[in-house]
């Protein structure tokens, strides 16, 4: 059983090495040198370790049920179409981008999934104090959100600042997500739905010739909470545990769950900026006493409201985000022009604005929420 264990481990860490590599030399490990390694590798995981066969009463109603999942999921990204607009894809369907793209990811994901399904499979546990740790299970875990993120992250400069914000931000946290989901999935179900899903919600964009044109953010906010979704319809109607949960429970469980959804949706608005409110965090010395550097503003997108002497503001200047106070308003041949400062500058800026120049005004303070932002930021300015 320790050689089985040894076994196990060795090549999980080997997997998450190699990914871990890849993920930060995209110029050698390209989408087709990454389907190559990970058909070899399953093949590699299947040949070297046991096997235990999945059964479940459930697994037709399953796999019925991920087949409805993947059409509502494209049923809402293509309904948010309908508000944000329509674009034609970037990679238009050919011999060149089936070899290009179909066929690296399809390979991918269905080798990932034939290592994931082998893996969970082994039901090894390490216990500690008479706890019972399943470290196999966070190892293919880590893998397999080490292989999400190489699908969509080839995209992604990671030694930028800005790309590694955005893979960090819009990719991570979604693929997180969906692996907990799909590791449920295979555990009990198999991993011929989970295929099935990933491989239509990944390659739609390289077939159909006409997609969203969806800020990023919502499109990585779908991936995250629509997981959790499916999670809970299979765990309500298909759920094997033998044991009752109480109305109250489940009433509480509803609660907090709405609450989740609600405190999620309200962040993903807030830091996308495209609606009403935005955030914005303080990276300056400018408005210090007022606005110290790691706190976090809510503003008020600007539509034309009145804008008076006092209030701080958001708003271009030389190419640049900027928070400062309005110290005077004039009325120049129709023209209104603001003049602006930093509360904690000598001097107000140099020229002035006008209402184009303006992003919005800010209503809230928040203090040190901004500080992981800063300190990520300082270890690319010192690079």
């Amino acid at each position: 059983m320790k050689i089985d264990k040894l076994k196990v481990y060795a090549l999980e860490l080997i997997l998450i090495a190699i990914l871990f590599f890849a993920l930060f030399a995209s110029n050698i490990f390209t989408r087709s040198v990454i389907a190559i390694i990970m058909a070899l590798y399953a093949v590699l995981v299947v040949w070297c370790l046991k096997k235990r066969k999945i059964s479940s009463v459930y697994k037709k109603q399953v796999t019925f049920l991920m087949i409805v999942f993947t059409g509502i999921y494209l049923g809402i990204f293509y309904l948010l179409g309908l508000y944000f607009g329509f674009m034609k894809s970037k990679v238009v369907l050919s011999l060149w981008s089936i070899g290009r793209f179909i066929i690296p990811l399809s390979v991918i994901i269905i080798s990932s999934e034939m290592i994931r399904k082998v893996f969970l499979s082994q039901n090894i546990t390490w216990t500690f104090r008479k706890l019972k740790i399943n470290i196999s299970l966070i190892l293919t875990y880590i893998s397999m959100v080490l292989v999400d993120l190489l699908i969509y992250t080839e995209v992604y400069d990671l030694s930028n600042l800005e790309d590694f914000l955005t893979a960090i931000g819009f990719v991570l946290f979604a693929s997180l997500s969906c692996n907990l989901l799909y590791n449920y999935i295979c555990a009990r179900y198999g991993s011929k739905e989970i295929i099935f899903y990933r491989l239509i919600t990944t390659l739609y964009m390289y077939i159909i010739p006409v997609v969203p044109d969806v800020y990023i953010f919502f499109r990585s906010f779908l991936r995250m909470v629509y997981p959790y979704i499916m999670y809970m319809v299979i765990e309500k109607f298909y759920s094997q545990n033998d044991f009752a949960v109480s109305y109250v429970q489940k009433k509480n469980s509803l609660i907090g769950n709405a609450v989740l959804f609600v405190v999620i949706t309200l962040l993903i608005m807030l830091i996308s900026c495209q609606f009403r409110y935005g955030i914005l965090v303080i990276g300056s010395h400018s408005m210090t006493g007022t606005l110290n550097i790691g706190d976090a503003v809510i503003f008020e997108a600007y539509d034309d409201q009145k804008i008076n002497e006092g209030q701080v503001i958001i708003f271009n200047y030389n190419g640049l985000e900027t928070i400062h106070r309005v110290v005077e308003k004039r009325n120049v041949n129709g023209e209104i022009r603001y003049y602006t400062k930093g509360d904690a500058n000598k001097r107000r800026d140099e020229n002035y604005i006008t209402n184009k120049d303006i992003i919005g005004v800010v209503e809230l303070r928040v203090k040190y929420i901004g500080k992981p932002t800063l300190w990520v930021r300082s270890l690319f300015s010192d690079k």
